[in-house]
């Protein structure tokens, strides 16, 4: 199965996805520097789908206009089942799995970062369900 690339802006709350597809990640940010343009100083992100999200690359600084302090050179891909446990660790009733997710190395991936992107996480019903 193909996989289809969409550039993710997380300066909305909730993120959103930009409406055009890229075919492979090289073309997703190439695209990006066009959509910078429309979204200037905007957090942007590469998301990987073929449906549901399956990664999501956090840009090397060069690309992003915006977002958290990392400056890692090459854009950073990370399965969309591990964010969503780490997504899902912020918000435990549990103080233990609280400090686990805040005492990880995560710098690209910030708690305000992971809020937003809960709908495209597929988190956004869940959150409502717990006691």
């Amino acid at each position: 199965m193909s996989s289809t690339y969409r550039v993710l802006c997380l300066s909305h709350d909730p993120a959103i996805v930009i409406d055009r597809d890229f075919n492979t990640p090289d073309d997703a940010v190439d695209g990006v520097t066009s959509v910078v343009v429309e979204h200037p100083h905007c957090d942007l992100m590469i998301g990987r789908y073929s449906y549901p999200l399956v990664e999501i690359a956090c840009l090397s600084y060069a690309y992003r206009g915006g977002g958290p302090g990392c400056s890692h050179k090459r854009g950073k891909w990370v399965e969309s089942e591990w964010l969503r446990l780490l997504a899902l660790a912020h918000d435990s009733t549990d103080p233990r799995v609280v400090e686990a997710a805040k005492k990880g190395r995560f710098s690209c991936w910030t708690p305000e970062r992971l809020r937003r992107l809960r709908p495209e996480l597929g988190i956004e019903d869940e959150a409502g369900e717990r006691p």
